[in-house]
């Protein structure tokens, strides 16, 4: 989650979670990518034939849930078409015109002409367009349906455009979680808007007087305490130092655990903490009553870690952290290998990669079936494809080039917030790679992470300052 040299960002103390299914994601997809394909409850016809109740279009754009079908095709009920005509009481698939329920953003895409009704417009026709922010873009609900969410977006050539995002707003759709990632506010099943960037964050805390060189890092939410943990990292001693600070909402900092050794820290399905820890060179969970720090596990086959740096916890308590060596110090790597690492449930370390030329920031995706790893200097975010077991595979380049990625958060949507260092920037990215949009922070960002009593709290963490950033969906707590 975080780059961690002296210019950089460092990552916080890491806890391991042992997760619990739940969260948000996306739906099962149909034919076109959307819920469904290009059919609908009227094809070119309605219920009624010459005319009926539908013109020619669907409820949605081409992505909803139906396939080339309908619930009745060319003919219909009754009428030159008799009981059914060609399309027959159902087509290739479900209910909705040339579109469907959903495309990857809502009940309105670019479909037909026509709507659930007689009327020119409908549901369809130009979109249920929403405006600041509105669920769809001009990429919207139209002629794909990417994802397959639900929701109750249109295709109008607004959509939410955030600061930095492609004129329209790339594909900033809303949609419908069905995951099964815990530990944050989303709830399976539920329909959540596209993400708006167009607000400015507030500074919450910056210590006053003469700071120490370093970097906040590794925020985490706890829910139950309804308090933000995170790290503050001082890059003046051999081995960087680095103590736990508490936030109590709105802004009363104080320190909750001294000489932690952490960066980076996520949380479990049970509200449990772990982080990342460069002092003991492994990963430790946190028992937040008594304040005291366990180690879990710190290293393999014998050989210490370098320096964990991030951390993410499926909901069967699988972990995968990052370790670079920015924390390392004047120690010399026992693994030679600057590694992306995954812990079983049962505690056995095993390799993922390490070709990355500095492994940061890392995250799952709401369904659990994809994970994102950061790689600082090379300037990449990357992605490898999570069996059920917790084996990982299939490594992608899923942004390209992006200027010194850290730390990330994870809305609801499964929209990727990438904490990007040198130009003080958060960069947002739809499922697709596609970018949402940005916001510019301060210099040196290095991490974030949702939290808040409802969850639409985005904390940020940059340089020697925390932040936040009010959003209208909610994420993960990290």
């Amino acid at each position: 989650m975080k780059t961690v040299s002296a210019l950089m960002l460092g990552s916080w103390p890491i806890f391991v979670l042992s997760l619990i299914a739940g969260g948000c994601g996306n739906q099962s997809k149909a034919p076109d990518g959307g819920t469904g394909g290009g059919g609908g409850a009227g094809a070119s016809g309605g219920t009624v034939a010459s005319g009926g109740t539908v013109t020619s279009g669907g409820e949605t754009g081409t992505g909803g849930s139906a396939g080339t079908g309908g619930t009745h095709a060319t003919g219909g009920t009754t009428g030159a078409g008799g009981s059914s005509s060609s399309g027959g009481a159902a087509g290739t698939a479900g209910t909705s015109g040339s579109g469907g329920t959903t495309a990857e953003g809502g009940s309105a895409g670019s479909a037909g002409t026509g709507g659930t009704s007689v009327k020119t417009g409908g549901t369809s026709g130009g979109g249920t367009v929403s405006g600041s922010g509105g669920v769809s873009s001009s990429a919207g609900a139209g002629t794909g349906g990417g994802a397959g969410r639900s929701g109750t977006t249109g295709t109008g050539t607004g959509g939410t455009t955030s600061a930095g995002g492609s004129a329209g707003g790339a594909t900033a759709r809303g949609g419908t979680t069905g995951a099964t990632r815990v530990a944050g506010a989303c709830q399976p099943g539920t329909s959540y808007p596209a993400p708006v960037l167009t607000g400015s964050p507030k500074l919450l805390y910056k210590p006053s007087g003469t700071v120490d060189s370093g970097t906040y890092e590794g925020p985490v939410w706890l829910a139950a305490n309804s308090v933000l943990l995170f790290s503050d990292m001082s890059f003046t001693g051999s081995v960087d130092p680095s103590q736990m600070l508490k936030l109590t909402p709105p802004s009363t900092v104080a320190t909750f655990l001294a000489d932690a050794g952490g960066n980076g820290m996520a949380v479990d399905g049970s509200g449990v903490v772990f982080a990342c820890s460069h002092k003991v060179q492994g990963i430790v969970k946190l028992d937040y009553a008594s304040a005291t720090l366990t180690t879990v596990v710190d290293n393999i086959g014998g050989k210490k870690f370098n320096s964990p740096n991030d951390i993410v916890i499926r909901s069967d308590g699988t972990i995968y952290f990052t370790d670079p060596d920015f924390q390392l110090g004047n120690r010399t790597s026992a693994t030679g290998k600057k590694g992306i690492y995954r812990v079983s449930p049962s505690g056995t370390a095993s390799l993922i990669d390490d070709t990355f030329a500095e492994p940061n920031g890392i995250t799952l995706s709401p369904d659990e079936t994809i994970l994102y790893v950061a790689d600082y200097n090379g300037n990449v975010v990357r992605t490898f494809s999570v069996a059920a077991d917790g084996s990982t595979s299939g490594r992608k380049d899923f942004i390209a080039s992006v200027s010194t990625p850290d730390g990330f958060a994870m809305d609801c949507l499964g929209n990727l917030y990438v904490a990007s260092g040198s130009p003080g920037v958060m960069q947002v990215y739809s499922p697709s790679g596609s970018k949402l949009g940005s916001v510019t922070v301060a210099p040196s960002i290095s991490n974030m992470a949702f939290g808040g009593s409802d969850g639409k709290t985005l904390y940020l963490t940059a340089g020697k300052a925390l932040y936040s950033l009010d959003m209208n969906l909610p994420g993960y707590y990290y």
